[in-house]
């Protein structure tokens, strides 16, 4: 049996180092996602409510991204949505807007349906919308800790491993800057007739 040429040879390995270099769309929706982590991680332990929502608007655009590369498109459209949103709460506050995000994720998930994923998309985004249009920094962060529990449901489902250890990361870091800001505050030490955050609209 005669050898293959050493051109053929040579061609053979060129093409196997060259697919080795080339990055999955796995791998890199995970590196998306592990980059969001850390604006996500560190936006929890801010206490300005500004400072919150422009780190998580950089969040909601990187874990976009990351569900676009995996194909899944719902949670994609309604993390944009949210990223969109989050850039409004910061210049208004006003529930008329609550409802017209509300509204556009519902023409999302008719859009993009997938099944139980979409409804768990759905149902964090509602938590993340009401929260992030509140005046209330504590009402703020309680809405995004439920609205973590359904991403991480959400991941489990979808198989995304990095995610799901990003959203427990969040929901981690969520509980102890609430603990860090309003646990360990003793009533007395409030002044008579101020609160740590503003009323509730």
């Amino acid at each position: 049996m005669q050898s293959p040429p050493a051109r053929q040879i040579h061609t053979a390995r060129r093409g196997v180092l060259g697919k080795g270099r080339e990055m999955s769309p796995f791998v890199l929706s995970q590196l998306l996602a592990a980059v969001g982590a850390v604006f996500g991680i560190v936006s929890f332990q801010l206490r300005e409510r500004r400072n919150v929502l422009l780190c998580l608007t950089v969040l909601s655009c990187l874990n976009a991204s990351h569900f676009l590369v995996l194909g899944r498109t719902t949670p994609a459209i309604l993390l944009l949505l949210t990223a969109t949103q989050f850039v409004t709460a910061l210049l208004s506050r006003h529930w008329c807007f609550v409802v017209f995000y509300l509204a556009a994720a519902a023409v999302a998930i008719g859009l993009s349906y997938q099944g139980l994923p979409s409804w768990l998309a759905f149902a964090a985004f509602c938590c993340g919308t009401i929260g992030s249009f509140q005046h209330s920094d504590r009402v703020l962060r309680q809405c995004f800790c439920a609205g973590n529990i359904f991403w991480i449901v959400h991941n489990i489902i979808v198989g995304s491993p990095v995610a799901i250890l990003i959203e427990l990361a969040f929901l981690t870091s969520n509980l102890i800057g609430y603990w860090r800001l309003y646990g360990r505050a003793a009533p007395a030490a409030t002044p008579a007739g101020s609160q740590g955050d503003s009323p509730d609209p």
